[in-house]
């Protein structure tokens, strides 16, 4: 009987260890701009979700969707993770005063990628972390089948501003795979801590073309964890110029498996 009592202690205070052990889960969802933090060594990550977008001018109205947006995330070493993400996306079409009407859909290419931490927050400086990833064109439909292979990359900054305030940014740069001249975005996070496993954030994020077309936006979100290895999120955000999209709705999950 002393044996069985014992072990059941014994079961019980690992099981509690590990518990206690569970590092925050961080995502790289709902918001657009990535996280510097990498997933912990040996597990995995999955975020997917959903986005409706409008956007309309004096000639047509496009809605888009994304049915399902897919990371998955892979602590390979520490700080270091692989990445692999693909979407199912479609686009209706309508012209203004006509009958034209047209729907695609079809996958987008596979993104394949990593994230490496570069340096830890201390002080003034922020955690550092590099994103570097390709499209791959022979994965996509024919609808969103970009000519080249397309490259993208980025540097994730984080600020811990106090225990409920975080501060995230990103610069970066992509090929869109039609042609050698680069573009370039930025987004700018302010995370906040409402109560207990209930946060929100307020983004600005944007494009540039290298002919000067750009694209800005702003956004905010709520992320409500439901255990420390399973999120839930919702988000929507405006266009804030002619060139961006009018309006945006997201909403998705995001589950850590366990080791």
């Amino acid at each position: 009987m002393k044996i069985l009592i014992s072990t059941l202690f014994l079961f019980f205070a690992v099981a509690l260890q590990a518990q206690q052990q569970v590092p925050d889960l961080v995502t790289d969802r709902p918001d657009q701009t990535e996280s510097a933090a990498t997933v912990p060594k040996h597990f995995l990550q999955i975020e997917t979700g959903f986005i409706l977008e409008n956007d309309e001018n004096e000639i047509s109205r496009n809605k888009s969707f994304a049915y399902n947006t897919t990371l998955l995330r892979y602590g390979l070493w520490d700080n270091f993770e692989l990445r692999l993400g693909a979407a199912y996306l479609g686009d209706n079409v309508t012209k203004k005063n006509s009958d034209f009407s047209q729907n695609i859909a079809g996958f987008s290419p596979l993104h394949v990628g990593f994230k490496v931490k570069v340096a830890e927050e201390k002080g003034l400086r922020p955690d550092i972390a590099f994103l570097g990833g390709l499209e791959l064109p022979f994965t996509a439909g024919s609808d969103y089948k970009p000519s080249y292979t397309a490259a993208t990359m980025r540097f994730a900054f984080s600020h811990t501003l106090s225990d409920r305030f975080s501060l995230g940014y990103n610069l970066g740069a992509e090929w869109d795979g039609e042609t050698a001249v680069p573009g370039y975005f930025y987004s700018v996070a302010l995370g906040i801590g409402l109560i207990e496993n209930l946060g929100m954030f307020v983004e600005s994020f944007g494009a540039i073309q290298e002919a000067g077309t750009a694209q800005h936006q702003l956004d905010a979100g709520f992320t409500y964890l439901l255990t420390p290895n399973f999120q839930v999120d919702i988000s929507g955000g405006i266009g804030l110029n002619d060139a961006a999209p009018d309006n945006f709705i997201s909403f998705g999950l995001s589950y850590r498996i366990p080791r």
